[in-house]
C-alpha cells in the first residue's frame, strides 16, 4: 500500500507558485512600471510565474492609443527582452488577455516584500 501511495504522490504534478498582477484601473505608463516592479518582486520572492492581466483579449492588432495598449506595450517589453533578467524568455505564454512570464529560479529568495501599488487612474 504505501508503494503505491508513493507512486500516485510522485506521480502528481507539483503546484506553481503564481502571482496574479490585474493592470486595469491603471493608465499605460503606470501600468508598464508596475509590471516591471511585480515581475523583480516576485522574482526575488521566489515565486515560479507572474500571470499580467492587461485585458483587451478581443485586440488582435497592435494599436497607439485606446483599449488594447497595456497589452502591446507588454509584449514589446517582453519581445525586447526587457523581463530576461528575471525570466526564462523561451517560457513566456502571450495568452489573448494576459501575460505569463517563467520566472528563474531563485535559490536566494527571501520572504515575501512587496511595494505599494500605485493609486488606479481609470475605472474598470
Amino acid at each position: 500500500m504505501d508503494t503505491v501511495a508513493t507512486a500516485i504522490i510522485a506521480a502528481m504534478p507539483k503546484r506553481v507558485r503564481r502571482l496574479t498582477v490585474d493592470l486595469h484601473g491603471h493608465d499605460v505608463v503606470t501600468a508598464l512600471e508596475l509590471a516591471i516592479v511585480r515581475v523583480a518582486e516576485a522574482h526575488r520572492n521566489g515565486y515560479e510565474e507572474i500571470e499580467l492581466v492587461h485585458g483587451g483579449a478581443d485586440v488582435e492588432e497592435p494599436v497607439e492609443e485606446g483599449r488594447g495598449r497595456i497589452k502591446w506595450e507588454l509584449r514589446r517589453l517582453a519581445r525586447s527582452g526587457r523581463f530576461h533578467q528575471w525570466t526564462e524568455p523561451d517560457r513566456t505564454w502571450e495568452k489573448a488577455g494576459s501575460l505569463i512570464l517563467h520566472l528563474r529560479p531563485n535559490p536566494q529568495s527571501r520572504p515575501q516584500g512587496w511595494s505599494r501599488e500605485p493609486p488606479q487612474r481609470h475605472r474598470r
